[in-house]
C-alpha cells in the first residue's frame, strides 16, 4: 500500500524555468485523493481538483505510488491546508539553496506532500529540509510508477 502521487510538465512558459531552477525533469507534484481527484498546491493555491484537468494542462505526466503505511492520513493532514496560498517567496529558498525563507501558512507543490507524511509521522525527509524539497527530490526515493502519458 502507497500514496499515490502524480508527475508532470505544464504547457506553460513556467514549466522549463522551474525544472532549471530545481534541477528537476518535472515541473509539478500533485497527491491523487483517488482515481479522479487531486489535491496540490499551485498558483492558485492548495486546492482540490479532478485529475483529468491537470492532465489536459500537461505536456506529459506520470504517476507513481511511494511507500506509506497510512496513505490516508497524508491526504487528510494536507487536507487541512486546502485554501491556503502558494509559497512563491519560497521558491527563492530553493534557487538560492541555502536560505531558509520558508513560510508555513504557504505551500509549493513538493513541499505539500513532505507536509502530510510529516504530520502523519511518517516522514521521507529530515524536517530542516522540508522547504527546500523540489519535485525530483521526490523521485529519488523509491517508487513504483503506475501509468505515464
Amino acid at each position: 500500500m502507497g500514496l499515490k502521487m502524480m508527475f508532470t510538465n505544464s504547457k506553460t512558459p513556467m514549466a522549463p524555468i522551474i525544472r532549471m531552477f530545481t534541477w528537476s525533469k518535472v515541473s509539478h507534484v500533485v497527491i491523487l485523493i483517488n482515481d479522479t481527484t487531486i489535491l496540490h498546491s499551485d498558483f492558485h493555491g492548495v486546492r482540490i481538483e479532478p485529475l483529468a484537468d491537470l492532465q489536459k494542462r500537461s505536456k506529459n505526466w506520470m504517476i507513481a505510488e511511494f511507500e506509506c503505511e497510512r496513505p490516508q492520513d497524508v491526504i487528510d493532514a494536507c487536507l487541512t491546508q486546502l485554501g491556503k496560498p502558494y509559497d512563491f517567496t519560497g521558491i527563492f529558498g530553493v534557487v538560492i539553496r541555502n536560505v531558509d525563507i520558508q513560510d508555513d501558512s504557504k505551500w509549493f507543490c513538493s513541499e505539500l506532500p513532505v507536509y502530510g507524511f510529516e504530520v502523519s509521522n511518517q516522514p521521507k525527509f529530515q524536517l530542516e529540509f522540508q522547504h527546500r524539497i523540489t519535485p525530483q527530490d521526490w523521485l529519488l526515493l523509491p517508487h513504483k510508477i503506475l501509468a505515464t502519458s
